[in-house]
């Protein structure tokens, strides 16, 4: 993401409803061009570091850290700024520093979707994350990492390991009971 992009979100704190208001007054082309760098960036944060961060933050809240939430996690991450997105790529144990309070949920799932409704607003049907390579609901990638040993590799994963412990039947979400 640009610097421009970067303070269309920083202007609006995260909020879906503000960055719909900041985006608004944006050319077609400039919209595509966020809608596609956005995107960019959730694919870029795809890491299972970034998922064992996630883990560790949303278990406090006594949430699983399904695919559905750790995409939404990594919105989270950029509705909190560049600081966020870069201290999510270099050492993502540190994102407790943005952590807003009991009433955070780590998941901003309407930020992506605030341009596609800009777009569908002004009449284009055009999605931008179709023009990018890649696929943003992937596995996370990383060297030599799975999800456990990147659980089992995190200081904040150890400082709670002490209340859970991992098993092969709570490491993955199990399929609902019909």
């Amino acid at each position: 993401m640009t610097d421009k992009h970067w303070a269309l979100i920083h202007a609006a704190g995260g909020d879906p409803d503000r960055l719909f208001a900041e985006l608004t007054p944006l050319s077609t082309e400039e919209l595509m061009d966020f809608g596609r760098a956005y995107y960019e960036a959730l694919i870029e944060l795809n890491r299972w570091e970034i998922w064992g961060a996630g883990f560790v933050m949303g278990r406090s809240q006594g949430w699983w850290m399904s695919d559905d939430a750790f995409h939404y996690f990594r919105s989270w991450i950029i509705g909190h700024g560049k600081a966020a997105y870069d201290i999510a790529l270099s050492s993502p144990d540190d994102l407790g520093q943005f952590y807003g309070g009991e009433e955070d949920e780590f998941d901003n799932e309407l930020l992506e979707y605030v341009v596609i409704d800009v777009l569908e607003e002004r009449g284009v049907e055009d999605d931008p994350r179709d023009t990018v390579d890649g696929d943003a609901d992937g596995t996370p990638r990383a060297q030599n990492m799975t999800r456990t040993r990147c659980m089992r590799s995190s200081p904040s994963w150890r400082r709670s390991s002490r209340r859970w412990k991992p098993s092969r039947s709570n490491l993955r979400p199990r399929d609902p009971v019909t």
